[in-house]
């Protein structure tokens, strides 16, 4: 059994693809756990630190519902509870100390990196990355759960991760995340994108570095077709660099008016409708991590019918977190 007691969660390059695989394991073993009726008060007695930055629904919903069904409890610590708040009269890094006194875990949904890294670096608990503007690891292991789930196998999948227009700008961690759990794991990831959305680059080429030691496939696409041909999954998003989403609290994340000018003219081409899935496998599956802009970033007939899964998807966020959670903060997990 590998132990991940005390360690942090900020990105999917934290992990080995033996302890990627594990932690999706311990959340199919929780997931059964529950279905069949028993808790596991895993986290008894313990209490996670929730600071969010950013507007949330399943991040926030399915850390607290899963701190609880271990048995533990969950702070929520938003910007009207912490000095480091509206108020800004508290150091950052004596914040972080403090919490560690107190709390045995921090899940935190950054609006900027620097702040997610050293937090991790001030804290002596572990600290779970809910999003920042570069990954967001919790939704990439749920996406992979999901999939183990429906293939059996990820070894010889192909996954199509597409843009899809909206007005509002989220981060592009999602889209980093999956390309490091692509070349972790070995399995082969299209991204579709426009120009000026691509991946980190630095986080791209690093993942090259792991494909070739796991027989992965990742390429960067400019058109649904490309992308979507020969997939079993298609996982539409939306995003932006972490400079545009920066600027999402003071423009309600609609960016600055130049840059949406220059999105608004990608509205109609870069839309997943029927004609999109009906060029992948015939058996492809649709996933989306929510929230969804329907019927611009994807349309209703995709989303309501058989071929999406993006409510199996919502779940297992509940079910990987808890696996996170129990095994960096647990003081034993019996899998």
């Amino acid at each position: 059994m590998l132990n991940l007691k005390g360690r942090d969660c900020i990105s999917i390059d934290d992990f080995s693809k033996e302890e990627i695989e594990f932690i999706i394991d311990v959340g199919r073993q929780l997931k059964r756990e529950l279905k069949m009726g028993r808790y596991t008060p895993l986290l008894l007695g313990k209490s996670l630190a929730a600071i969010f930055e950013t507007p949330s629904t399943r991040t926030s919903i399915s850390f607290e519902t899963g701190v609880q069904q271990l048995g533990g409890h969950m702070l929520w610590l938003d910007s009207h509870r912490l000095w480091v708040g509206e108020a800004q009269e508290e150091d950052w890094h004596d914040t972080i100390k403090v919490i560690s006194r107190y709390c045995d875990g921090i899940a935190y949904r950054s609006i900027g990196q620097a702040r997610q890294l050293s937090a991790a670096e001030y804290a002596d608990i572990p600290v779970i990355n809910a999003s920042s503007p570069v990954e967001h690891p919790c939704q990439a292991f749920a996406d992979a759960m999901t999939m183990l789930e429906k293939k059996g196998d990820l070894k010889n999948i192909k996954v199509a991760f597409v843009w899809g227009y909206r007005t509002a700008n989220p981060p592009a961690g999602l889209t980093n995340s999956t390309v490091l759990m692509a070349a972790k794991l070995g399995f082969e990831l299209a991204v579709a994108c426009p120009e000026g959305f691509d991946p980190d680059m630095e986080i791209f080429q690093k993942a090259r570095e792991y494909a070739d030691l796991s027989g992965a496939k990742i390429s960067i696409v400019r058109s649904y077709e490309e992308a979507v041909t020969g997939a079993d999954f298609i996982n539409v998003y939306s995003w932006v660099s972490p400079e545009m989403f920066a600027k999402g609290l003071e423009t309600h994340f609609q960016g600055d008016a130049e840059f949406q000018k220059k999105k608004e003219a990608l509205k109609d081409t870069w839309c997943v409708t029927k004609k999109v899935v009906d060029m992948a496998k015939k058996d492809a599956m649709v996933m989306h991590c929510m929230p969804i802009s329907r019927n611009t970033e994807v349309t209703d007939e995709v989303l309501n019918s058989p071929k999406s899964i993006i409510f199996d998807q919502a779940e297992n966020r509940l079910h990987v977190q808890k696996a996170i959670m129990a095994l960096t903060m647990a003081t034993t997990v019996p899998f």
